[in-house]
């Protein structure tokens, strides 16, 4: 019998290829990265997520970092979950089941269930709802009165995760915010340091080559370790059944750029508006101010 090899999905190689890149572009990136695992452990936070588990996906090693030492986080969910994929709830049904999953997984990172509050903004339409996010936001910073707040990345890609970025800035401003705002990241991981190019089939020398080294160049990552506290970090994400299934506690099944980035040594932040010029388009950022 003549053994005969298969023929490889070149999407899937190509995938495989681009996921091998970014983490050895992540690697080099955080290496000139500055270290502020200590000082992130003794703020006081408030972590804002655009959905149930992005707290968890962004700044899980932070949160258990600061909660160990008994410093207060308070996690908020900006939008209800009612829209994930690809489960089959009904959506009143779902938002319930993913509220309990928050509140375990928050569990695990040791936030107590009063320090987790849902904002139950409809889910993949929070770019609609910008300024009454932003003034709920408010009212729990002058409530909270946090030294930190931690926001997704301006450029993730994701609508909500950006409408989030922007209400919750907006909401720092309108309440004379004068501690620490940093930006975490989720989606912008899969698609770094190509951003410029994200959603476009561009395979161009500056989109493939130039692009990512200035990435690279461009201002240095904070960083807080993560060695020995990732796999509580995955316990916690396992909370999350409904998003990763219900496997093993100890085998999530999260594959991708986020599988490399729960593998990093480091969870890694940025200053606020250190990516703005990475920004995307969106309706509400396009459009000037009546």
């Amino acid at each position: 019998m003549t053994w005969q090899s298969m023929p490889r999905d070149p999407r899937a190689a190509r995938a495989e290829a681009m996921m091998l890149a970014r983490s050895a572009l992540r690697w080099v990136w955080t290496r000139r990265g500055t270290d502020v695992t200590t000082s992130m452990a003794r703020s006081s936070c408030l972590v804002v997520a655009p959905h149930p588990d992005d707290e968890t996906l962004g700044c899980a090693v932070a949160v258990i970092r600061k909660r160990a030492v008994g410093t207060p986080v308070t996690i908020v969910i900006v939008s209800d979950g009612s829209k994930a994929e690809p489960v089959t709830l009904p959506p009143d049904e779902l938002v319930e089941v993913r509220e309990a999953e928050t509140r375990r997984a928050c569990a695990v990172l040791g936030v107590t269930e009063t320090d987790v509050l849902f904002l139950g903004f409809p889910d993949s339409e929070l770019g609609g709802s910008l300024d009454a996010i932003a003034s709920r936001l408010a009212e729990i910073i002058r409530a909270r009165r946090p030294a930190q707040i931690l926001v997704p990345a301006s450029c993730e890609g994701h609508p909500d995760h950006d409408a989030t970025h922007d209400a919750a800035t907006q909401a720092a401003a309108a309440a004379e915010f004068t501690g620490q705002l940093l930006e975490y990241t989720v989606w912008f991981w899969t698609h770094w340091p190509w951003t410029r190019g994200y959603g476009t089939r561009d395979r161009s020398a500056n989109r493939l080559l130039f692009e990512p080294v200035r990435r690279l160049r461009e201002g240095r990552p904070l960083l807080v370790d993560a060695r020995g506290l990732r796999e509580r970090q995955r316990r916690a994400l396992a909370e999350h059944a409904t998003q990763v299934g219900t496997g093993d506690p100890g085998d999530v099944p999260v594959t991708g750029p986020l599988l490399a980035t729960l593998r990093s040594r480091h969870e890694v932040y940025v200053e606020a508006g250190a990516l703005h010029h990475l920004d995307f388009p969106r309706p509400w950022r396009d459009t000037p101010p009546g």
